[in-house]
């Protein structure tokens, strides 16, 4: 509660952190904003030609893909941006009196701009492949849930990778490995019949991991056009409540030795 206290006290400071932000990101690009389209479009391409065309998946494997893909990299871009936000502010970082927590979580705004952008892919994808029932019903309002779960997701972790890394710098290189794997235990590429073949005791701890949830409930709502299952999007909730906790906690545990290792 005290960390939206603060944020709504100082909005006009994260406003402007985000708007530097973005001013940084695209400075001497001459296609600006573009590459975020570009990078998603890159990579839907390249898995798409490897799983349509070597693997015989139908060309629906795109939309399938991406409806999971775009908020996969809203979480990526979150971590690791949010493990660099304060060391890379460090003047800001060291003023006793500002709200450090505004750092990382700028992040988490400027790439939800970000997403909002990308997000126009997945509504084109699933123009071109529609289901036969169509994509359009009121099952299209839990994504506001599921998202809002993912935001307050990337926020407890954000927080957490941002603290530790300050008083631990090797946390960065731990996350930058960490989310390497993660592309290959979140379902992805996965059909899911494929996940439904696991083990029983595999399948939950394949969504122990609440990112796991949140894409297949996208995937449930945006694709194949009902509402989330009950199990990987509660497990999603539970997992996002833990994380959150602990991410917060652990970021206030060090919030008063920043300013002094930044």
């Amino acid at each position: 509660m005290q960390t939206l206290l603060e944020l709504y006290h100082y909005r006009f400071i994260l406003s402007k952190l985000v708007g530097r932000n973005l001013k940084v990101m695209y400075r001497s690009m001459s296609l600006g904003m573009l590459w975020t389209l570009l990078h998603p479009l890159v990579m839907i391409t390249t898995l798409t030609v490897i799983w349509v065309v070597v693997f015989g998946n139908s060309l629906s494997f795109a939309a399938r893909v991406i409806v999971a893909l775009i908020p996969y990299n809203f979480t990526v871009y979150c971590l690791t941006g949010c493990v660099h936000a304060i060391p890379g502010s460090a003047s800001l970082g060291k003023k006793s009196a500002f709200p450090r927590q505004i750092l990382p979580i700028a992040i988490i705004a400027t790439h939800l701009i970000h997403f909002g952008i990308q997000s126009l892919l997945m509504v084109l994808m699933l123009l071109l492949f529609p289901l036969e029932g169509g994509h359009f019903g009121f099952h299209l309002l839990w994504v506001v849930p599921i998202f809002l779960v993912q935001l307050a997701m990337c926020i407890g972790v954000g927080l957490l990778v941002a603290g530790l890394n300050v008083v631990y710098r090797d946390v960065q290189y731990i996350t930058e490995s960490l989310l390497t794997v993660l592309f290959w235990i979140c379902p992805l590429v996965y059909s899911d019949i494929e996940l439904s073949k696991l083990p029983p005791w595999l399948y939950h701890l394949f969504y122990m991991n609440p990112l796991s949830g949140l894409l297949t409930s996208y995937r449930d709502v945006l694709f194949h056009g009902h509402m989330p299952g009950r199990v990987p999007f509660g497990q999603a909730v539970v997992g996002t409540l833990v994380v959150g906790w602990f991410g917060i906690r652990t970021f206030w545990k060090h919030e008063r030795d920043i300013a002094e290792l930044v």
